[in-house]
């Protein structure tokens, strides 16, 4: 399931992400339908940061992958997963971004993710989120001082590892790029329609 989320592998067969790439331009994956909240750029972004932030800090305790580096190629302000935006927010979150080294950052995590996976023995898999890992959730931006982020130290810290592997890692992605699709619709409707 994880690999159907990322474009890391090179088959005949393409995943559920890779079809999403297909025909995207940088207008459509900053393009927001009327009264839409989310762009594809914000779905990528939020789905990513997350899987980011579980994979290394609530599942193999070691370091994200974002970093300041990252967030200078990427070219936006923020560090966390987007839960507490606004819609102005977005506005300016969509403006800024560098979609190519957002799709750079994504294959890094997942490449980083692939990695963690095979390492997770059975006795690992029942364990649930340290107080210190949460903690650094907050510490290193993932999430903001806003009950619409905060509300997710709650919901994560009630899961194990398999927990954490169905939902964000797999699940949530899914939804996500469920939606992105929802999204390259409309935009095809649109455009057409101006056409």
């Amino acid at each position: 399931m994880h690999t159907q989320v990322h474009d890391l592998k090179k088959e005949a067969q393409k995943t559920l992400y890779q079809l999403l790439l297909t025909d995207l331009n940088e207008q459509l994956v900053k393009f927001r339908p009327e009264q839409q909240f989310s762009s594809i750029a914000w779905n990528i972004w939020h789905i990513t940061r997350i899987e980011d932030a579980i994979a290394n800090i609530l599942i193999a305790d070691t370091d994200q992958v974002f970093n300041k580096a990252w967030q200078e190629s990427i070219g936006v302000e923020r560090t966390d997963t987007g839960n507490a935006m606004k819609w102005s927010d977005v506005d300016s979150f969509d403006t800024m971004m560098n979609v190519e080294a957002l799709y750079r950052y994504r294959m890094a995590v997942g490449e980083r993710t692939q990695k963690i996976l095979p390492q997770i023995g059975v006795e690992a898999r029942s364990k649930k989120p340290g107080d210190e890992q949460l903690t650094r959730l907050l510490n290193e931006g993932v999430l903001v001082n806003d009950p619409e982020s905060l509300w997710l130290l709650d919901y994560w810290k009630g899961k194990t590892i398999v927990g954490l592997l169905l939902m964000p890692i797999t699940r949530h992605q899914i939804v996500h790029i469920n939606d992105c699709f929802k999204i390259k619709q409309r935009y095809s409707k649109y455009y057409q329609g101006e056409t």
